[in-house]
């Protein structure tokens, strides 16, 4: 991707405010509750809800190709979601 896109992804804080919206409220809640109602056993519970609780971007790409999606903003959107797990350390 080129600078100029990202950069104009990073601006367009509807996506990206909804993406971070669901990276660290609407996820773990996932996890969570599929945790709870499937009764997972504490090492897979535990692996679920560290997987829906990480910053997103291991298989971003593939699923933006997968998708047909934007790269751009999948790329934008996992720097702002890194960026701020970091705040929440």
């Amino acid at each position: 991707t080129d600078l100029e896109r990202f950069r104009t992804k990073l601006k367009n804080y509807k996506g990206i405010g909804t993406g971070a919206t669901c990276q660290f409220l609407l996820l773990p809640f996932l996890g969570f509750s599929a945790v709870s109602a499937f009764r997972l056993e504490p090492l897979y519970g535990i692996m679920l809800l560290i997987l829906t609780t990480s910053p997103g971007g291991g298989l971003s790409g593939w699923w933006c190709m997968v998708g047909n999606a934007d790269l751009t903003l999948s790329v934008a959107m996992t720097t702002v979601s890194t960026l701020i797990s970091i705040g929440f350390l």
